[in-house]
């Protein structure tokens, strides 16, 4: 029995390099969902250094949410790395490419 190292060695490489992909896609759209509002300026321009002052007594804080753009990213990560898996599920079936 003959083992092809070469092949064993391109399917190593390209599982490795397709999963930190995929990986690294699904964990930078978790970034994006942790991205914070930008600070908000006081009417005389300077900025909250610790975003706006509470008050003890009242504890019903909005926060602001996140950027539109870090939301939008955040699922075309996740789209991206669903269709990649998805890929690799096709290319892994034969039954699939009948």
């Amino acid at each position: 029995m003959n083992v092809d190292w070469v092949a064993f060695l391109v399917v190593f490489g390209t599982s490795l390099a397709a999963s930190v992909f995929v990986v690294g896609l699904y964990s930078l759209g978790i970034r994006f969902l942790a991205t914070p509002m930008p600070p908000q300026r006081r009417a005389d321009g300077t900025v909250e250094p610790n975003g706006p002052s509470r008050d003890d007594e009242d504890d019903d804080v909005e926060t602001g949410g996140r950027p539109r753009w870090a939301t939008l990213s955040a699922y075309t990560c996740f789209g991206l790395s669903v269709v990649a898996v998805l890929v690799g599920i096709y290319m892994i079936v034969p039954a699939l490419h009948r």
